[in-house]
């Protein structure tokens, strides 16, 4: 990326007792000294949200997206009985996606579209997002089919030379790579990344996207490093819909790009980054004088968003035994940045900044800023322990999972080839003194649980101590992990750390919310015309499939039924079933059974499909006639869009499965932990089958004196996409799983 220029304004300097800190345009660059961890903590806060009321920022944003023929591979969503194949490919949802983000934008963004199989194609020029030109890039979308190779450079080339024939602009330019392979064609002789040195500063971010197992993440990664970027693992079809969400929701929340931060201190002084080896990461250098030695680091950041502050955490230490002109511990900070809107107070500047975007005005380019500070290393942080404990563990994670995949002389993340054995060992290390542990915080937790937490948490152990899942997944999700963490910002509603980051950004929420609205309510894909006999066929048929609601490849949510549903009581009486308690007895196909626990969980527009009067999540098994069990999905007459709570019920421990299911509405509805964890009974599934996992999984969120558990959706197996647990009242849209709820219950009382 372009080093913005700096601005003629000399930087101006406010030294506090402990810190440090400036501000410019809303946004905040502070230093926090840390001499007790030899340490040093710059902290970048960009304003919570923009001066003027926009629906978002305006982006530039070119999809490249591989056509190759393995796109035409099943992409079945993991289901509630296993995963279940709706007809379409992966090239389908990626189509959608791509449909998706056309419906959030309008006539101040652009968009360009270009495709790769063996060859690279442009479809669209980058061009304003009017209403013609929308529809125009639905049919393009529409249009594409699978074909041969995977020639990434190609696209990857075309994409970059589509920017620069649509000139530059203040819109957020964004490259977004999907692929789901190994790039074997026309690739460039010495690497990618030196290919990429070797041409002029690039016009655009470049974020990319790998889907599947069979990907080159290291490559990936590489790229979205040099681009400035983000690499996002995509492992199956049940993640594809969060994943472009959160991306998109990303850019469309951004206050600057090209970030970069410098800093200069004198040869005294020793300091280093801790985050994760980068393509762009540089050595310190030498500048000035003998007589003045100073030295210089160059830490590149690429975007900053709406409320979400960057946070470096250095190692920073005195050398020099004796202080030679007084002044050999101070370290200036320099902020470069480009702001992507002007700072709009009133309705007359808004409709003429908008109005230069929509007509190619402006085409210089957003305004560089700078912001300086400077302060003494020897001082002492304001910042509270927790939050600076926070920081170094989580860039002693990152440090630890990069160092799984060293940078190879092309400037590619390749798996380590020996040593395994003692990583292992150091990751074990790092968790008995990583400064997380001592901290009951959501965010120090949220680092353990992703580091160490029980199962579907604790994926970082996960991934890295079991081999056959280090090869399959591990190698892919650790670098995308690492990455969301080094850029802060929220990749998907999956892990428990990254979900902290954009909680303090309304625009990012209302981006994300718009853009998880838009993929659910689009229409379904219809599968794309495959090919019947071979590759070297040209015969296409349509494969066929019952309608799909897309909410299932972005879906965090559980098996349930709305709070009105009502439930019959043994004594024959009926209640809603929100006013279940433990203790009740309630009907069911063996007698009476008492409720052990209730679970309620709170949503907002979910899909429930309607059957009869009742109103229930698609995969909650139901009888009609109390011997066949089936889906709601299957035989609803219609869905509707409900907010409120959900309820799930669990009942006493009982042997068989006809003991656990009741009475509502005129048919039955299973009841958690049925003990049915195999087979083809549309009741049977791993987690929601067993008695004890389910009962672990609710009274560890915490159980009220009525026997109530509130919860916030649902836990995903990262290698399965399979329902694995519950996820707490505090994990919801990016909050951490409080592990302080209420009064705990024992299982035997279950």
């Amino acid at each position: 990326m372009r080093l913005p220029l700096r601005n003629d304004a000399p930087p101006s300097f406010e030294e506090g007792p402990s810190s440090a800190s400036s501000q410019v345009d809303g946004i905040a660059l502070q230093l926090h000294p840390v001499p007790s961890k030899e340490a040093l903590v710059v902290k970048i806060q960009p304003p919570q949200g923009p001066a003027a009321d926009v629906h978002h920022v305006p982006c530039d944003i070119v999809l490249v997206i591989d056509i190759s023929g393995s796109m035409a591979a099943p992409a079945p969503v993991p289901g509630e009985n296993g995963s279940e194949d709706t007809g379409l490919s992966v090239l389908d949802l990626t189509k959608h996606a791509a449909l998706t983000i056309i419906e959030t934008l309008n006539d101040q963004d652009r968009l360009g579209i270009v495709t790769f199989g063996s060859k690279s194609k442009v479809i669209q020029d980058l061009g304003p997002m009017t209403e013609s030109s929308k529809e125009k890039a639905r049919e393009n979308i529409k249009a594409m089919r699978p074909q041969d190779a995977t020639n990434l450079w190609h696209g990857i080339r075309d994409g970059i030379r589509v920017f620069n024939d649509a000139g530059r602009s203040s819109r957020v330019p964004a490259m977004m790579v999907l692929t789901d392979g190994m790039p074997n064609h026309m690739c460039p002789s010495a690497g990618y990344i030196p290919k990429l040195r070797s041409m002029p500063a690039l016009p655009a971010s470049i974020h990319t996207f790998g889907f599947g197992y069979n990907l080159r993440s290291g490559l990936l990664k590489s790229l979205a490093e040099f681009g400035g970027g983000n690499y996002a693992f995509i492992p199956d079809a049940g993640m594809i819909g969060t994943v472009f969400v959160h991306a998109v929701a990303n850019l469309q929340s951004t206050f600057a790009t090209e970030a970069t931060l410098l800093l200069k201190y004198p040869a005294a002084l020793e300091i280093e980054e801790t985050m994760d080896e980068s393509v762009l990461r540089e050595a310190p250098k030498s500048i000035g004088s003998k007589e003045n030695n100073l030295m210089q680091l160059r830490i590149p950041l690429g975007n900053l968003q709406y409320g979400q502050s960057r946070d470096v955490f250095l190692r920073a230490r005195k050398v020099a035994k004796h202080d030679v002109n007084g002044d050999q511990d101070t370290v200036t900070a320099t902020l470069d940045f480009k702001r992507t809107d002007m700072p709009l107070q009133d309705a007359k500047s808004k409709s003429k900044y908008f109005s230069s975007l929509k007509t190619g005005a402006g085409e210089a380019g957003p305004e560089s800023r700078t912001v300086s500070v400077r302060c003494s290393v020897l001082k002492h942080s304001a910042l509270p322990e927790s939050e600076i404990a926070y920081h170094e563990s989580r860039a002693r994670i990152c440090s630890h999972v990069s160092s799984w995949f060293p940078l190879g002389p092309d400037g590619e993340h390749r798996v380590i080839a020996g040593g395994r054995e003692e990583k292992k060992k150091e990751l074990s290390q790092l968790i008995s003194e990583i400064p997380a542990r001592n901290y009951n915080d959501a965010q120090n937790q949220s680092l353990m649980e992703d580091l160490t937490g029980a199962e579907p948490k604790g994926q970082i152990s996960l991934a890295i101590n079991n081999d056959s899942y280090f090869t399959k997944w591990g190698v892919h999700y650790l670098p995308s992990y690492c990455n969301a963490h080094s850029r802060q910002i929220c990749n998907s509603f999956k892990d428990p750390g990254p979900l902290h980051y954009g909680v303090n950004s309304p625009l990012f929420i209302a981006c994300r919310d718009r853009l998880d609205n838009a993929f659910d309510n689009l229409p379904a894909p219809e599968p794309t015309p495959t090919s019947r006999g071979g590759p070297h066929r040209h015969s296409f048929g349509l494969s066929s499939a019952p309608k799909i609601s897309m909410s299932k490849y972005r879906n965090s949510s559980g098996v349930c039924f709305a709070g009105s549903t009502p439930v019959e009581l043994a004594s024959g009486r009926t209640v809603p079933i929100r006013k279940l308690r433990r203790g009740m007895k309630v009907r069911t196909p063996a007698g009476s059974r008492k409720v052990a626990l209730v679970l309620r969980t709170p949503v907002r527009r979910e899909i429930l499909c309607r059957v009869g009067s009742l109103a229930v999540t698609p995969w909650h098994p139901m009888s009609l006639d109390g011997k066949s069990w089936t889906f709601p999905a299957h035989v609803a007459q219609g869905t509707v869009r409900y907010t409120g709570s959900v309820y799930s019920v669990m009942l006493q421990r009982d042997l068989s499965s006809e003991a656990h299911a009741m009475r509502v509405g005129g048919a039955w509805g299973v009841t958690l932990g049925h003990g049915l964890t195999r087979g083809r009974d549309a009741r049977a599934h791993a987690f929601f089958g067993d008695y004890n996992q389910v009962g672990k999984s609710l009274v560890g969120l915490g159980v009220d004196r009525l026997g109530v558990v509130e919860g916030r959706g649902v836990e995903r197996d990262a290698r399965t996409g399979r329902v694995c647990g519950f996820r707490g009242k505090g994990a919801a849209r990016g909050v951490g799983v409080n592990g302080a709820l209420l009064v705990n219950v024992p299982l035997s009382q279950c």
